[in-house]
């Protein structure tokens, strides 16, 4: 027959098996056969969705989706595609189309719908009109055109076929129907209740079907047939390597049930009010559920929040879990934190995988050690060794399957990628099917990033699953955006809790029922008075810092710019000894950055009592989130307020002694803590240029002078911080929805105000519309990995190297060297900055990317000695004359 005159898939590499090219028909029986398994095992909740769909029996759903993941290639029929490979035994004469560029994907939906719908739609078995069965066919079309992670295009594809390949194709088709005659349609598959359910199930479904197809190209599993055959026969063998090569696949790992906070966290001797609400607040409610919780540092809302996901598993409302950060620092500080945990939240004898998903989580030596191989597990001997813990090297080979682990820790945006058009999203989908999101810091977002966040609560709470938020300060205005996202995603409208400024700290709780709140009593041991105190230079800055140091406290200035944190480490080195300071700032390599932390940690954190004496920190906003550290003295470039919260919650953050040792108890023995500002000088009628003049970075950094302005006059008022008692009141004061606005300062108001609209436009625009089926719309245009989870400035990578012996070697050395020797700058910073620095070019930079696999990035060619090359291991990169601009 024609159609065994078409390939599809050849040999690569000297390791494959079997012959030089695989069989179009043969490959997608392979993947036909995936499918089946995957529906039979209930693998990545395949069963379910068809379940949900109306097919409760698994049989019958395994037929009708291996039938249709039979259709996943026939696009490959094309004369475009077969000439790509040409072999003596496929006995047909070259004969080539002109290239039209188009995917095998677009051909695939171009045939079926000019020559192989009206074929099929009479094979299947229906009471439905023909039109409505043909629309059906269509959909379900769509979610396996859609194997490659985007929907099909809808193009013109009449030239990339030779009459000889519709044949083929057509012939292809009749056997589909002997092999599979009972496929049928119910007449419920066309009430508008049922497109309702399959709507958001098919883009589930489509992320299975690229699951299917992955498994089904392994030719581990399945070695290439070149022969003719039987098509009931190569069935039956392609079932036998499909029951085998899902296995691969680490069977899913059974919930432990919760029975108290003490298991999870056996060092929590008595829970925090937070926590004790988390273990016993009802959450019995059928459906999604959404959990926004705000607490003060130091109240375990990470461990409150575990725990509520953990009784939310057992109850059967999530399978795993995955916890987002807002960057790559926090996510690994919080993965080292589950790495002592998660096991707990199975049952003993399972094998769950924690998952580190960031796109540097290869430089993160735990994580490495952590994942394990079942076919590596034997000794010498051929016996099993004891099942190692940590990540199954399923999950960790490949960045698109992160999300599939049981356990997941990454940045937030590997999860908002599931609601933007990036190739493969919908297995990004699939991997937070069943799972509880947990998102913390998320006072840290944009606005832009914010939106999309909303949009992945919608997709959360349309797919039944719970969200649960975790940040120290909210606005009223935001805390209703994301009940409004929740509300969305159940389809009800339930207004969210008013909330009065003295309710803090608060969990708010939403199911597609109620709307509820709970206020959540402090312990007196986090309850704080930070006093605050305006300095109106730079040079009393310097002088609270020298006169902190001959006292033997430790200080940190947190700066709003590089270049200010710069200029501030220098000044302090010409009055202090250069052992005694620090810098940290965002534009460091990466192997000088992990240093400079460590050593940050070392001075300033919990256990660092015999070195913090007369040391300083200067940095930017690096130390704001996920670094555990605890200043005599701080000094902060002034910012909006709940950023100042966050900082402030780096001063006495531990309970010491009169000599910075940690207590267990009582009180602590320095002087009461101060949050020194460096501001411009108060007006209450400001003029236009009231930030931009005295503090011109800050004033690029924080394009909305009016909050800082409004930040200024609510402390100039309360004179401190006061935790939790003042906390919505701060809030509220600067990001209320009836804020006054100095007249000088209302044109950078509203500028500030069109650009949040603007970027929450910009977000509403890249996102997918989930309500609609996979590929309805017809259009894959825009889908690819240029899309972006945070909007800002484009950044511009620069590798820093060395010339040695006519050879670019990696600034850094050890394992991964390159990835070490790497750090990000704002591209308007590299395109005024670059010429004063010697750098590859040309056909060498070519090279040197193609080389690493890189399209874009820049290679600093280093001196033996980088400080004379614009570039030192203390100050970073900053220019050989240093630069004078703002970036964080």
């Amino acid at each position: 027959m024609e159609m065994y005159h078409y390939w599809g898939k050849t040999a690569r590499g000297a390791a494959h098996q079997g012959d030089a090219y695989h069989l179009l028909c043969w490959h997608a029986l392979d993947v036909a056969a995936c499918g089946y398994k995957m529906v039979e095992h209930n693998l990545f909740h395949a069963a379910d969705c068809f379940a949900a769909l109306g097919i409760d029996d698994r049989e019958r759903a395994g037929q009708f989706f291996a039938w249709l993941l039979l259709w996943h290639d026939i696009g490959k029929f094309s004369r475009l595609f077969q000439q790509l490979f040409t072999h003596p035994d496929l006995g047909t004469a070259p004969r080539d189309v002109r290239s039209s560029g188009h995917h095998h994907t677009a051909t695939g939906k171009w045939i079926w719908k000019n020559h192989l719908r009206d074929r099929v739609v009479v094979q299947v078995t229906s009471p439905l009109p023909t039109r409505k069965v043909a629309r059906l066919l269509d959909a379900w079309l769509a979610i396996s055109l859609g194997h490659h992670g985007t929907p099909a295009a809808s193009q013109v594809c009449a030239n990339d076929f030779l009459p000889e390949d519709i044949n083929a194709a057509c012939a292809y088709a009749d056997e589909i129907g002997t092999l599979f005659p009972a496929i049928s349609l119910p007449a419920d598959w066309a009430k508008s209740a049922w497109q309702a359910v399959f709507q958001p199930l098919s883009w589930l479904l489509s992320g299975v079907t690229v699951m299917a197809d992955w498994l089904g190209s392994n030719n581990r599993y399945f070695p290439m047939v070149s022969a003719p055959g039987s098509f009931s026969g190569y069935w039956q063998r392609a079932l036998v390597q499909a029951e085998q090569a899902i296995h691969a696949i680490p069977a899913p790992s059974q919930v432990a049930p919760f029975s108290g906070i003490q298991t999870l966290f056996p060092f929590i001797e008595h829970p925090t009010p937070l926590q004790q609400l988390a273990s016993t607040l009802t959450i019995t409610a059928s459906g999604p559920q959404l959990f926004i919780l705000e607490d003060v540092t130091g109240a375990g809302k990470t461990e409150a929040a575990l725990v509520l996901a953990h009784r939310l598993m057992a109850q059967g409302k999530g399978q795993g879990m995955y916890i987002g950060l807002p960057t790559m620092a926090t996510a690994n500080a919080m993965y080292s934190r589950m790495y002592q945990t998660w096991a707990r939240l199975y049952q003993p004898d399972a094998r769950p995988s924690l998952m580190l998903a960031h796109s540097a989580r290869a430089l993160s030596e735990l994580f490495s050690r952590s994942v394990w191989d079942p076919a590596a597990e034997m000794n010498e001997s051929g016996d099993e060794v004891p099942a190692a813990q940590g990540c199954a090297a399923w999950f960790a080979d490949s960045r698109k399957k992160a999300l599939l682990a049981e356990v997941g820790v990454g940045t937030l945006d590997q999860a908002l990628m599931a609601v933007l058009p990036f190739r493969h999203q919908n297995v990004r989908l699939l991997g937070l099917n069943q799972k509880i999101l947990l998102a913390d810091e998320i006072h840290a977002y944009d606005a832009y990033t914010s939106h999309l966040l909303e949009a992945l609560i919608a997709a959360q709470a349309a797919s039944g699953n719970t969200t649960i938020l975790l940040s120290a300060t909210l606005s009223q205005a935001q805390r209703n955006r994301f009940a409004a996202a929740f509300s969305r995603g159940t389809a009800q409208s339930l207004p969210p809790p008013v909330i009065g400024l003295h309710d803090y700290p608060w969990l708010t709780h939403l199911t597609s029922t109620t709307a509820l709140g709970y206020p959540v009593s402090t312990r007196p041991q986090v309850q704080r008075r930070v006093a605050v105190r305006w300095l109106e230079s730079e040079e009393a800055c310097l002088a609270v810092i020298r006169d902190a140091v001959s006292r033997g406290e430790c200080v940190a200035w947190i700066r709003n710019s590089v270049d200010d944190a710069a200029a501030s480490y220098r000044q302090l080195c010409a009055a202090l000894p250069d052992a005694a300071i620090l810098l940290f700032h965002s534009r460091f390599a990466f192997q000088d950055r992990l240093e400079i932390e460590q050593h940050t940690l070392d001075w300033f954190g919990k256990a660092g009592e015999g070195q913090r004496a007369g040391k300083v920190l200067v940095a930017t906003q690096v130390v704001e989130q996920s670094l555990d550290l605890d200043f005599d003295v701080l000094i902060s470039d002034i910012a909006p307020v709940d950023l100042l919260i966050q900082r402030a919650g780096r001063l006495q953050r531990h309970v010491r002694d009169a000599h910075g040792h940690v207590k267990t108890d009582g009180q602590d023995e320095r002087p009461s803590p101060v949050l020194h500002i460096l501001a411009p000088v108060w007006c209450d009628v400001p003029t236009g240029d009231w930030l931009s003049t005295p503090m011109r970075n800050t004033s690029r950094v924080y394009s909305d002078h009016t909050t800082l302005w409004l930040t200024q006059r609510v402390l100039r008022q309360q004179g401190e911080i006061r935790m939790p008692e003042s906390a919505r009141l701060l809030i509220e004061a600067v990001y209320g929805e009836d804020r006054d606005v100095p007249e000088a300062l209302q044109a950078a108001s509203d500028r500030a105000e069109g650009a949040f609209y603007s970027a929450r436009a910009l977000a509403g625009n890249s996102e997918i519309g989930l309500t609609t089926a996979y590929g309805a719309d017809g259009s894959c245009e825009g889908w690819n990995d240029a899309q972006s989870t945070r909007l800002g400035e484009a950044s511009e990578a620069i590798w820093l190297a060395y010339r040695r012996d006519g050879e670019v070697v990696p600034y850094a050395d050890g394992d991964h060297a390159w990835e070490m020797s790497a750090l990000r700058v704002r591209a308007s910073w590299w395109q005024k900055h670059a010429s004063q620095f010697t750098c590859l070019e040309g056909d060498a930079l070519d090279a040197w990317r193609r080389a690493r696999r890189q399209t874009s990035g820049q290679v600093i060619i280093l001196p033996e000695d980088p400080v004379n090359g614009g570039y030192s291991p203390r100050t970073g990169l900053l220019g050989p004359g240093g630069s004078n601009e703002a970036e964080q």
